[in-house]
């Protein structure tokens, strides 16, 4: 059996999605203010849009984690509106955006190919394919119906040597094939 983690090569979905929460956080704390602490929630929300812009230095270069960034802001919104439901739905979707922001997987064994992510996890069988391949970290997935697959894998959550995988592939397939 085998796993690959596919690599994300798209835009990083986590450090937009908390730059996104912490700019509507600094919005919520300018409109629901308390009364007599303008300038307070002035200066709460400014924090929250400098933290906003620079999201990706707190979170790559100083290493500070997004759960500890994210109720750090929520301490910040819940001073600045007084309102814990704020702060609980701001903590509660930061929960959710991290357990919906998950990696799909593709794992490889004697009955098939299935490739997991979020919502389904179609199974592949054997039959379906006409190559299977494995070189310089693209895995390569070629269907018999002309469909084709390539993405590039995680070489540092999964060390797989080549040639037996490819070998391995060209049992399966070229034994369904023959």
């Amino acid at each position: 059996m085998y796993t690959f983690i596919i690599k994300d090569s798209g835009p990083d979905l986590d450090i937009i999605i908390t730059r996104a929460m912490l700019a509507l956080a600094a919005i919520a704390a300018m409109v629901y203010q308390s009364e007599g602490y303008y300038y307070l929630n002035l200066s709460l929300a400014a924090a929250l849009l400098i933290a906003a812009v620079f999201i990706k230095l707190l979170l790559v270069k100083f290493r500070i984690h997004k759960i500890v960034l994210l109720s750090v802001a929520a301490v910040i919104l819940f001073i600045a509106t007084r309102s814990i439901a704020f702060a609980l739905i701001f903590l509660v979707y930061g929960y959710l955006v991290k357990f919906l922001n998950r990696q799909p997987v593709i794992v490889i064994t004697n009955e098939g190919i299935t490739i997991k992510k979020l919502f389904a996890s179609p199974v592949y069988r054997w039959n379906e394919f006409s190559n299977i391949i494995l070189k310089d970290s693209v895995l390569t997935l070629d269907f018999k119906n002309n469909k084709l697959v390539q993405v590039g894998i995680d070489e540092t959550r999964a060390v797989v040597d080549e040639n037996s995988f490819n070998e391995y592939c060209i049992g399966k397939v070229g034994r369904l094939i023959g």
